[in-house]
Formats: structure tokens, C-alpha cells, sequence
């Protein structure tokens, strides 16, 4: 057979160099003129990418400190409003005392009244917006409103009927139940009739007088001092080189800037030099439904007739109805992007030239190597031909008809027969790292069900052992029965319920190829039927060519059994390796799996357990223990009032007992709230820190900061008690021993989730993993319990910091 005439291998180099270095000349210059256009539009686009960036976020950091600071002086107002308030009615308090104490044996209890009502009357503050009231808790009178003599001496009934409010209730509840506390409603101003304000009082029970005393202001008041304030700091604040911060509200009238002849003008006039009404887009920005936006503008700047440009961040106050902007100007932006343009351009037509004289010196050297090699190469194939025996660098077969050289034909002969070789063993390498990504996977699928997990590694069998169908049955203990319990189908059409049903039990003898490989006990390969054999048989409803069945002990006993069918070649020993490992693998997590979920029930009714015992120990000493220690108080009080007659020494003795008696009621008192959970449930778990707080500085010297944020529906009594107990359990291993002075306890809940952090400045932790104590153990369990993760380490400053961090249950 002639074989046709091919290109000799010694001459092509050389034509084949010098139509591939023209072409690739034309093409790559024409390629990079193309790329250094895309990468300086990109380079500039980058440019205006990150000084937009930056420019942003430093507009919206500004924005932050002005908000911050506005937030900041409305706290602290309203702390020292509820703290001034209570100090003027301890005044008021102390003047009534001194009143009594003096004048008791002199003047009747309505006579006292009225000396501590006119001295009280007059006493004004705060630009005499504060001012004092009081009034009979059984009688339901008010004897002194100094801001409105009107309400003097007026019942209950009289002041709601003519307020439509029953302040008077109100504040005799609040005295019935605290004895003192802090009362807000909204009340008309005696100069605004008809008109509504917010209001806040403090009220205090005078027993002698059967009054409460109270002192009140205006909020509004307060407001209106808090807004100057803010105002005349704003009007100073300015950041970087040119920015600035000005206000307006909600009308657009300027309210603070810089320029103070601008105050007063409407921001909605301002327009840029490119015709931009800048003033009105930032007044849409602070009233749109975000509330907030950015405005770019030009601006000339009075020094220059150089137009700038600036970016403005705008930000709604809605409380106040104002309106604050932050702004700069973004020259540093042009001035880059004016630079980098200058310097592409000198750095193109530097690779230019640089370009094109390599081009000439690459073309000549490469024609001349060319040429040289061309000569070479018949030589050097008889050394390739000997190399290519020994290796082959890829998988895809080489054709006769590809091959453009006479030379090649014995190379690509030898090349197929190591891709056949390397494929071979290349798929034996890509079983075993499937069947060890399975059991990595399936030792990660710890949410999935058992039925999902046995899916899952039917299928990667049947994908290992290249089969079409394959199957999964459980043998009982007693090994009489199986369950099919997964079925990988040829057809998707197929189902469960072809094969027999999820989980149906036959007997050994009639369960097919899995009964058979119980029976034999070990692996049963079948290449070919025998031509009188049925080739349908269960739990297949195709028909069988091959199959494999392979059978797992545990203990003694056959647990699983999973077979496959219809490989495209004959089933062998490695396919039984391969089947075997993941089976085992399988049942080891299966009981791992199983375990866990036994250890998990066993803890939650250890901790239900201890919990119910904790609740019971904490309602009997309530109610045994606490209302005896009452009782053997009263009594010794009265005694002790009759031994300050007949026996001064002993009353003094006898009180002492009842210091130490009253201390021992407030201890079992907190020792019930510590073991009983009922203030949680009463008090909700805001309250119950607090009180766990004054428990702590009660017991140690130390101090504790607490704060609490929480947005969304109220947490249900059963995470709020595993909460309180995790916390109550940090703090107290704080200061008991880690010697803490300072804990700081914050909790922070946005609707699902939940955020707790615990940190204190003690001796610190060194390992929390390590440590072995039922207390760590306990909170662990308790955080796992609301689905929550809880973290002990090491704080940054020394110390121990305890998260707990999740999604929970509204």
C-alpha cells in the first residue's frame, strides 16, 4: 500500500516560523494596542470606583458622629432629667420629715400640711418649667399643684373628669406598689390650653402626711434646650481640608452653617454651575422613604474660576424634622485621573518603540534558529521515539489522519498505548478518592436524615462501581428478616413503591439477592446468568445481566447488605473493597449518630431533672423557710418595742437579733430568685439581670455594667431562664474566682437573633476547652438548648470574655 505524501518535519520549521512570527506580530501588537486602551478606561474607572468610596464613607463617618452626638445629648438629658427630678423630691421629702419631726407634738397632721405646702409652692427650676405637687393617697386629694393652683383640693373623679387622665390613680398604684417611683403621661401647659405635652414626675410616699409628694417638667422644655445645644455645635464641626456640615429642615430653611449669612435662607435655591439644582435634591434625599442620599454637584471655588466637583451625604433627623448634610470637594479625584492620563500616554509610546524593535531582532533570530534546528530534527526523533515509549503526557489518543508529519505516525502508536495504560490506573485512583470523599462528606452530614444518608451512599456505589442500579436493606437482630430501606433506580421514573415499598420486610428466604447474601454470608459476584435463570429477580424489576452483592457484620451479625447490577464490565474483588469500606464507614456513623441522639435526650432530662429540683428547693425556702424567718421577725419586733420600756439594754440587744434576722430573710430571699425562676418569668429577663447585678455587688466588691437592646417579640420564659442562668453562672465565676472588679454584661437582640457577651477584668481563663467542671459543661448544654453557640476565652486586656450568639424563638 503507497502511503501518501506528506510534509518533510526538517523543512517545515522554517515556513511554518515565518508565517507564524508575522502573524503573531500582527496580532499581538493589535492585541495590546486594544489591552492598554481597556486597562486605562479601567484604571480610571477604578480611580473614580475608590475615591467614590472613600469619599462616601467618609461623609457617612461624619454623618455618624453627628447623629452620634445629637443621641448622646438626648440620653444624657434624659438621665438627668429622671435624676434631678428625684433629687428635688428627696428635697421636698426632707422638708416635709424636718416639718414633722419639729411640729408633730405642737399641730395637727392638716396644720403640718399646709406649712410644708407653702414652703414648697414657690420653690421653682429649670426656667421655672419645674415645680412641685402633692396630694392624700386615701383621701384622693390634691393639696399642692404649684404650677396650677386650680387642681388644689380637688378629688380623683375631679381632675379626670376635667383631664380625661387618672394621674391620681396612676400615682397612687405606683406608691401602693413601690413606695416611690417615676411616672410618665402627657399634660397641658396652663399657658397652652387645649394643648398636650409630654411629661415626666417623680412620686414618693410621705407616711406621716399619707401623701405622696411629686416633682415634674416638660420634656418639650428639655427638647428645645437639647436642639440649641446641637445646633451650636454642629454650626463648628468640619473635617479633611473643605469639609463641612450644615442643616436644614424639613421645609428647607437653613438652620445651621458655617456661613452664618446663610442661615435663615431656603436650602432649595442652591444651584451648581452646571445648572444641578443641588439644593433640592438634597431636600427630596431627607424626606424620600430611606430617608437619606447622595448628591453630586459643581461648585467654583472663590479663589479660582476652576469648577469642582462635590459630593454631598444627606441624612434625616425625623425626631426634630431636620435635615443634616455632610459634603466635600472631590478635586483629588480629577487631579489623579489627570496623572494617570498623562502617564499612560507616556508609558505607550515608551512600549511602542520598545515593541517594535524586539519584534525585528525576535523575527531575525527565530528565522535563523529555524532554519538551524530544521536539520536537527530528524536526529532528534529517533531519541523522541525511545522517550515516548517510557511516558505519555496525555489521555486524548493521537489519529493518523491528524498527523501532518511522516515522522510522527510511530510516536502516536506508542502514545495511545500509554493512554490506554494511564486511563486504567487513573480510574482505579479516582474510585478511592470518591469513596474517600464520601465518607468525608457523609461524616459532615450531620443535619440529614438517616434516609437521606442512606440515598446518598447508595448512590456514590452505584456511581463507584459504574453501575445502572443498586439497593440498600437492613437485617434484623434476629437475622430472619430485611428491610429495603434505599433504591437506586435505573429509570427516575421508577420508585419505591415498584420495588416492593420503603422499608418492607421479607423473610430471608424470600428476599431475593439480599436474602441470598445473608445466607451465604459474604459477597456474591455474578458475571452472567445462566440461560435457564430468570434475569428478574428482587428487588430489581429490570432485567439483570451481572450483580454483586455485598454484606456488612456488626458484632457478629449482619447488619446491611447493599448490592448493584449491570456494571458495563464484570464485577471483580475491588468493586467488593470498594463496596465494603463505605458500608462500614456508613454503619460506624449510623451508631455514632444514634449515640449522640441518646447522650442529647439523657442531658435534657438531666437538666429538666435539675431544674424541677432547683424550683422546688427555691419555692419551699420562699415560702417555708422565708415566711417563717417573717413571722420570728415580727414577733421580735414586738417584743422589742416592749423591752424599750421595761428594758432599754435588752431592746438594744433584741435589735441586733433582727438586723441579723432581716439579713437572713434577704439571703434566702436571693438564694430563692437564684434557684426558683419565677422573677424571670414576672419581671422578664431585663429585670431579673438587674436584680442579679445588686445580688453580686451585695455579695462581692465588685462593679457591674449592664446593657440591654432588644428588637422584635419578647424571648419565651424558656430561653430567658437558660439565658439568666448562663449569665448568672459567668458573672459569679468572675468574681468568685477569676477576683473581677469590673464585669460588663450586654445583650443585644434583633427580632430572631441573639447576641450576649459577658467580659470581666480578672485573672482570666487559660483554656475554656480543657477545663472539666459541671458549671462550663452546664452552660454549653444550656446555650445548645436555645439553639444558640456558646464561646469562653481570654479577653484582648486580660480577663475572661463569655458569647453566646444564635438565631431563637420569638
Amino acid at each position: 500500500m503507497v502511503k501518501s505524501q506528506r510534509i518533510s518535519l526538517s523543512s517545515a520549521p522554517f515556513y511554518a516560523s515565518l508565517v507564524v512570527i508575522l502573524s503573531l506580530g500582527l496580532f499581538t501588537g493589535t492585541f495590546w494596542a486594544l489591552n492598554e486602551y481597556e486597562a486605562y478606561k479601567e484604571s480610571i474607572s477604578n480611580i473614580r470606583d475608590n475615591y467614590q468610596k472613600q469619599y462616601r464613607a467618609r461623609l457617612i463617618e461624619e454623618m455618624g458622629n453627628v447623629n452620634d452626638f445629637i443621641e448622646f445629648k438626648r440620653s444624657q438629658t434624659d438621665i438627668l432629667i429622671e435624676n434631678e427630678i428625684r433629687q428635688k423630691v428627696q428635697t421636698a421629702y426632707t422638708i416635709a420629715s424636718h416639718i414633722y419631726s419639729q411640729y408633730k407634738d405642737e399641730k395637727s397632721t392638716a396644720e403640718l400640711r399646709s406649712m410644708v405646702v407653702e414652703i414648697l409652692r414657690p420653690i421653682r427650676w429649670n426656667n421655672d418649667r419645674g415645680y412641685y405637687f402633692a396630694g392624700r393617697v386615701e383621701e384622693r386629694v390634691i393639696d399642692l399643684f404649684a404650677d396650677d393652683p386650680f387642681f388644689e383640693g380637688k378629688n380623683r373623679q375631679a381632675i379626670a373628669q376635667e383631664t380625661n387622665l387618672d394621674v391620681v390613680g396612676d400615682i397612687i398604684k405606683i406608691i401602693k406598689e413601690k413606695g416611690a417611683g417615676i411616672y410618665r403621661y402627657n399634660w397641658s401647659k396652663p399657658e397652652y390650653v387645649g394643648s398636650s405635652y409630654q411629661k415626666i414626675s417623680c412620686v414618693k410616699y410621705f407616711k406621716p402626711f399619707d401623701w405622696f409628694v411629686g416633682a415634674g417638667v416638660y420634656i418639650d422644655d428639655m427638647e428645645k434646650i437639647i436642639q440649641e445645644d446641637v445646633l451650636a455645635q454642629v454650626q463648628k464641626m468640619h473635617f479633611g481640608l473643605d469639609g463641612e456640615v450644615f442643616g436644614f429642615r424639613f421645609d428647607g430653611t437653613i438652620i445651621c452653617n458655617r456661613d452664618e449669612r446663610l442661615i435663615g435662607r431656603s436650602v432649595n435655591d442652591f444651584v451648581g454651575k452646571d445648572g444641578t439644582p443641588f439644593g433640592q435634591m438634597m431636600s427630596d434625599a431627607g424626606q424620600k422613604n430611606d430617608h437619606e442620599g447622595f448628591v453630586s454637584y459643581a461648585v467654583q471655588k472663590a479663589s479660582s474660576e476652576k469648577i469642582y466637583q462635590k459630593l454631598s451625604y444627606v441624612k434625616s433627623f425625623n425626631d426634630w424634622g431636620w435635615v443634616f448634610v455632610t459634603s466635600m470637594n472631590m478635586d483629588e479625584m480629577e487631579k489623579a485621573i489627570a496623572d494617570e492620563t498623562r502617564t499612560y500616554i507616556h508609558i505607550a509610546f515608551k512600549n511602542a518603540f520598545l515593541f517594535v524593535l524586539l519584534f525585528i531582532v525576535a523575527v531575525s533570530l527565530l528565522l535563523l534558529i529555524a532554519y538551524f534546528y530544521s536539520l536537527k530534527i530528524k536526529h532528534g526523533i529517533s531519541l523522541f521515539t525511545n522517550f515516548f515509549r517510557n511516558a505519555a503526557d496525555a489521555k486524548v489518543k493521537i489519529e493518523n489522519a491528524d498527523l501532518a508529519f511522516a515522522e510522527f505516525e510511530d510516536l502516536g502508536k506508542l502514545a495511545n498505548r500509554m493512554i490506554d495504560d494511564r486511563i486504567h490506573k487513573e480510574l482505579l485512583l479516582h474510585r478511592d478518592e470518591l469513596r474517600l470523599d464520601t465518607l468525608l462528606r457523609l461524616g459532615m452530614m450531620e443535619k440529614y436524615s438517616l434516609q437521606e444518608k442512606y440515598d446518598f451512599i447508595l448512590q456514590r456505589i452505584v456511581q463507584i462501581t459504574r453501575s445502572e442500579e443498586g439497593y440498600l436493606a437492613l437485617v434484623n437482630a434476629a437475622q430472619t428478616h430485611i428491610s429495603l430501606c434505599s433504591f437506586f433506580p435505573k429509570n427516575e421514573e421508577t420508585s419505591m413503591a415498584e420495588t416492593g415499598g420503603e422499608n418492607e420486610s421479607r423473610r430471608i428466604e424470600d428476599g431475593g439477592l439480599p436474602g441470598i447474601a445473608v445466607l451465604q454470608k459474604k459477597a456474591v459476584i455474578c458475571n452472567s446468568f445462566p440461560d435457564t435463570q430468570t434475569r428478574k429477580v428482587y428487588p430489581y424489576n429490570t432485567e439483570v445481566r451481572r450483580y454483586l452483592d455485598v454484606p456488612i457484620y456488626n458484632g457478629g451479625k449482619i447488619v446491611v447488605v447493599a448490592g448493584v447490577c449491570n456494571n458495563s464490565t464484570e464485577y471483580d474483588n475491588s468493586d467488593v473493597r470498594q463496596m465494603a469500606m463505605l458500608l462500614e464507614g456508613m454503619w460506624l456513623h449510623v451508631l455514632k449518630t444514634c449515640s449522640e441522639i441518646e447522650m442529647a435526650r439523657l442531658e435534657r432530662q438531666i437538666i429538666a431533672v435539675s431544674l424541677e429540683e432547683r424550683s422546688k428547693i427555691g419555692r419551699d425556702l420562699h415560702d417555708g423557710l422565708g415566711s417563717h424567718l417573717s413571722g420570728v421577725e415580727m414577733l421580735s419586733k414586738v417584743l422589742q418595742k416592749k423591752l424599750e420600756v421595761d428594758a432599754p439594754d435588752k431592746a438594744l440587744q433584741l435589735g441586733r437579733i433582727r438586723n441579723l434576722i432581716r439579713e437572713a430573710i434577704e439571703k434566702t430571699r436571693r438564694l430563692a430568685h437564684g434557684l426558683y425562676p419565677v422573677h424571670i418569668i414576672e419581671q422578664g429577663l431585663e429585670a431579673s439581670i438587674e436584680e442579679l447585678i445588686v445580688e453580686l455587688e451585695s455579695l462581692y466588691y465588685v462593679e457591674c455594667s449592664f446593657s440591654y437592646s432588644s428588637l422584635g417579640e419578647p424571648l419565651d420564659n424558656n430561653a430567658a431562664t437558660h439565658i439568666y442562668y448562663i449569665i448568672r453562672e459567668a458573672v459569679f465565676n468572675a468574681a468568685r474566682h477569676g477576683m473581677a472588679k469590673h464585669i460588663a454584661i450586654l445583650i443585644e437582640k434583633d427580632h430572631g437573633h441573639l447576641s450576649v457577651t459577658i467580659q470581666d477584668d480578672g485573672q482570666g481563663i487559660a483554656d475554656a476547652s480543657h477545663q472539666k467542671g459541671m458549671g462550663l459543661h452546664t452552660m454549653k448544654y444550656r446555650a445548645k438548648a436555645i439553639g444558640a453557640s456558646l464561646f469562653i476565652q481570654p479577653g484582648e486586656q486580660g480577663g475572661t470574655v463569655v458569647s453566646l450568639s444564635g438565631e431563637v424563638q420569638e
